[in-house]
């Protein structure tokens, strides 16, 4: 049985909080990761983020705050240009 993941919150920079996750893996688990990240020249750290924004860009669901999934409104004097200026933000 593999231990529990312990997540850490930490500052790394005066605007910028990230999370340290640390995690257990079976030796196999980490040999393919390890070698995964040698062929591509990235280091374990950058591997794992790259495998954690794979797996949440596969799985994970859209904001429904974000008002570019919401339905138009209905009145004539809300600001469209919000939902444009999103979807420019993400696009570009």
């Amino acid at each position: 049985m593999l231990a529990p993941v312990n997540i850490l919150l930490r500052t790394m920079s005066n605007d910028e909080a990230s999370a340290v996750v640390q995690t257990r893996l079976e030796e196999g688990e980490y040999e393919r990761l390890r070698r995964v990240a040698t062929e591509n020249d990235l280091s374990l750290q950058d591997a794992l983020r790259k495998a954690v924004r794979e797996y949440v860009n596969r799985h994970g669901k859209h904001d429904p705050d974000d008002p570019f999934f919401s339905k138009p409104s209905k009145d004539p004097t809300a600001d469209s240009s919000i939902t444009a200026k999103k979807a420019d933000q993400y696009l570009y």
